[in-house]
């Protein structure tokens, strides 16, 4: 077995090589069976997976799951969404919540249709650009669109990453340069679409949020300082 060392909060992080690829292979060997199968993960359209993503902002993948098809069905492209008023926009998203969500959608449109020429940014300088566009989302559409290698940094990426390392979690966590090299030691080994979307879904199913995750299900348990702290019978 690899040793594994608690990181501190301050200090520097070297990943070491082997253990970095042994924990990449095993995380996409249980995304290979176990990754959640959802509409906007079988396209590498850039308007299927940027309304997607916008609309799993602080939501449930089930609940987008719910109306995406039909929202897609009836808003084509972004000039479709462009050219609905605004009112009529958020009545067909309301189900999801958070109402700032139609007049962000409604923003991006307009932006991406009038200085963009209806044609989505494919460079995360672009992307940014766009109303509403921070650096996760900017991250998340190069990996998932473009097989970019570029770190999906959210609260449930951030924990698993946090458990594995024994670094501590904050709310400043998805903008830590501490775990952002972490991910991008991981990325390098290839395959960075599938590798985020297994972690964010090891995250889902297994390291949940609960006080209690499934460590006896966790695919780098050997790995994780969390699972070594439980089974000697004490966590922080």
């Amino acid at each position: 077995m690899i040793r594994i060392t608690a990181v501190s909060e301050t200090s520097s992080f070297s990943e070491d090589e082997e253990k970095a690829g042994k924990i990449h292979s095993a995380i996409l060997a249980w995304g290979s069976k176990n990754i959640r199968k959802f509409p906007w993960r079988n396209t590498d359209d850039p308007y299927r997976v940027i309304v997607a993503e916008i609309m799993l902002h602080r939501t449930k993948a089930e609940q987008v799951e719910r109306i995406y098809e039909d929202f897609l069905k009836k808003y084509r492209s972004m000039h479709d969404i462009y050219k609905t008023p605004l009112d009529e926009l958020m009545g067909d998203i309301s189900s999801l919540g958070l109402s700032w969500r139609g007049r962000l959608m409604h923003e991006m449109a307009r932006y991406i249709v009038e200085e963009c020429d209806s044609q989505i940014p494919s460079s995360k300088e672009g992307l940014l650009k766009l109303p509403g566009v921070g650096p996760y989302i900017a991250s998340a559409l190069m990996c998932f669109i473009y097989e970019k290698p570029e770190p999906v940094l959210d609260t449930n990426t951030v924990r698993v990453i946090g458990r594995l390392h024994g670094i501590r979690i904050s709310d400043s966590s998805r903008r830590s340069k501490k775990f952002e090299s972490i991910m991008r030691s991981y990325l390098k080994y290839g395959c960075p679409r599938d590798f985020s979307l297994s972690l964010i879904d090891l995250a889902a199913l297994v390291c949940t949020s609960s006080e209690s995750p499934h460590c006896e299900m966790c695919p780098v348990g050997e790995w994780c300082c969390r699972c070594r702290k439980m089974e000697g019978g004490g966590i922080t």
